[in-house]
């Protein structure tokens, strides 16, 4: 404890407060500093996981994450969630965008390593300081060692779920959830020219079905992504070349916009001499005098003169301005096919990219709709029947891990959010925690698949997302309806709205475009509470620990 003098000066105190405090954050720093560089394994409570993880589920109660592997293998480790206030909200997300490197915008410019982010609007899971409780504000905070090695394993796209009570998944089998459409007979896998394999740094980091142990669905998979390139190289062309008619466009708008200004300064010209014209002979009606009248004879003289030449100006402008019209019109008639080929080409090749992508769909009670969305995008939407619409269905997530029987049928796992005690006073209390040893109880089966029960899907509908299911596609049920938070880049994002929500619900409305902070919203913009890319200057630990 430092301890000022009864009698010290004003100066003195401050320079000893001072001494004090940079004395302490080097202590806070040197600690922390060891504990980052050791990069244990001890920070992990169990490690079984064999596979490429396809679901993470924190549990608020329990103060802690585990991952799960296709086969329910799993790692986990001790966390802290958002404070009283600033609660982690419950609810299902997925990795939205990882940085091995980052820094809160927000937050006194706070580290978080490793941060894989799950919300575009800053919350997170990333290294950090774990005190044994909730404490952040509201970001999910693992420990260094572990989220060191989960970084390299997740993919973009990893279904990651808040929740409550500690809950693992377990295999389900229902007719509702999709089946794929029969594998195609095995083929030679198709050539991807290198330059359109992984050309996008985020498709590179992004989620792709493992098939290793099906031939078939590889074969598959591999003729799509080529599909995918070929049809990329055909956008690029129709891009460079409506790139060539868009210039030629470009260069009949200039002397239209500037035939245009030159009308409109032989208006106001026009407008000003005709104006000179009505004062003189509202000056000629009521003056007397013949030497006033004779002056205001002249002026009304030169007055009807520059309007006549500034109508003859006017004229000349006028046939510039149609003649620049008409080219521009001309060439933006002659542009209309390349530039619809090139929208046409553009969107085959994003519907071709997309077919190699997991699906995502979601059903919601609150709004009676199925909604459906591929490589972070929305596909369509349309109304469902849900059997007793009164009655709560409560929230589930079915993830398709992998298939079965020779690739002919997917497998499904189900996890159930629950929140057996309302009592959120216990979330600071470890006494009602599992044990580091205690594993989560699996999801009831029979609660999982009578939700599914309630749903009736349209049959052409259910055939299309037949045609679409991989391995990482999910199903959603839900009470709920969308988050606003499910945006632009986004998979779903579903919050129970019976939860506390405050870390969320506390950040101030800004929206992020490019580098500008902005204060409206729009659909394209990221909310913009924590900054991308590398600090510019060196870091400075922050006094009160990272976020």
């Amino acid at each position: 404890m430092f301890r000022l003098p009864r009698h010290s000066k004003p100066l003195k105190q401050i320079a000893v407060i001072a001494l004090a405090i940079v004395a302490t954050g080097a202590m806070f720093e040197t600690a922390d500093a060891g504990k980052r560089r050791s990069r244990t394994a001890d920070d992990s409570l169990q490690e079984t996981i064999s596979g490429p993880p396809v679901i993470a589920i924190v549990s608020l109660k329990d103060q802690r994450v585990t991952i799960y592997d296709a086969a329910g293998g799993s790692m986990s480790a001790r966390v802290s969630s958002g404070r009283t206030g600033y609660e982690t909200p419950v609810g299902v997300y997925s990795v939205l965008q990882k940085e091995e490197e980052h820094y809160s915008n927000l937050y006194d410019d706070a580290s978080m390593p490793f941060m894989q982010r799950i919300t575009w609007s800053g919350i997170a899971l990333h290294s950090g300081q774990l005190p044994g409780y909730p404490a952040s504000h509201g970001c999910v905070r693992m420990p260094d060692g572990f989220a060191q090695r989960l970084f390299p394993l997740t993919k973009v796209g990893m279904r990651v779920v808040v929740a409550y009570d500690d809950v693992a998944p377990v295999e389900i089998s229902h007719p509702l959830l999709m089946k794929p459409t029969p594998p195609p007979a095995l083929r030679s896998a198709v050539a991807i020219p290198m330059s359109y394999q992984d050309d996008d740094d985020n498709d590179a980091k992004a989620f792709e079905p493992d098939l290793s142990n099906w031939p078939a669905r590889q074969a598959e998979f591999n003729a799509l992504r080529a599909v995918a390139a070929g049809k990329q190289i055909e956008a690029d062309s129709a891009i460079a070349e409506a790139q060539e008619v868009e210039q030629t466009i470009a260069d009949k708008k200039e002397p239209r916009d500037r035939a245009a200004r030159v009308l409109r300064k032989a208006e106001a010209a026009k407008k000003s001499a005709d104006d000179r014209v009505t004062k003189a002979d509202k000056k000629l009606a009521s003056i007397k005098s013949d030497r006033m009248k004779k002056r205001w004879e002249d002026a009304k003289a030169k007055a009807v003169k520059s309007a006549e030449q500034a109508a003859a100006k006017v004229d000349a402008a006028t046939e510039a301005l149609k003649a620049a019209e008409a080219e521009l019109k001309t060439a933006t008639d002659e542009a209309a096919p390349t530039l619809a080929a090139r929208d046409a080409a553009v969107a085959a090749a994003k519907e071709a990219k997309h077919k190699a992508q997991p699906i995502s769909v979601f059903i919601s009670l609150k709004t009676q709709r199925i909604y459906v969305r591929q490589g972070y995008e929305p596909v369509f939407d349309a109304p469902i029947t849900i059997s007793d619409p009164e009655k709560p269905i409560g929230t589930h997530v079915y993830t398709a891990v992998d298939y079965k029987n020779d690739g002919k049928d997917v497998r499904w796992t189900a996890v159930s959010l629950e929140h057996r005690d309302s009592d959120y006073a216990l979330n600071d209390d470890r006494r009602h925690r599992l044990s580091d040893a205690d594993s989560p109880p699996p999801t009831d089966v029979g609660e999982a698949s009578a939700a599914l029960d309630r749903i009736t899907i349209p049959a052409d509908i259910q055939t299309k997302l037949s045609s679409a299911v991989w391995p990482g596609s999910s199903v959603i049920i839900s009470d709920e309806a969308l988050s606003k938070e499910t945006g632009k880049g986004t998979d779903f994002v579903i919050l129970i709205s019976t939860e506390p929500q405050g870390g969320i619900k506390k950040r101030p409305k800004q929206f992020f475009r490019g580098d500008n902070f902005m204060s409206d919203s729009a659909d394209d913009y990221y909310y913009g509470y924590d900054r991308y890319g590398r600090r510019m200057y060196p870091r400075q630990k922050s006094f009160f620990g990272w976020w």
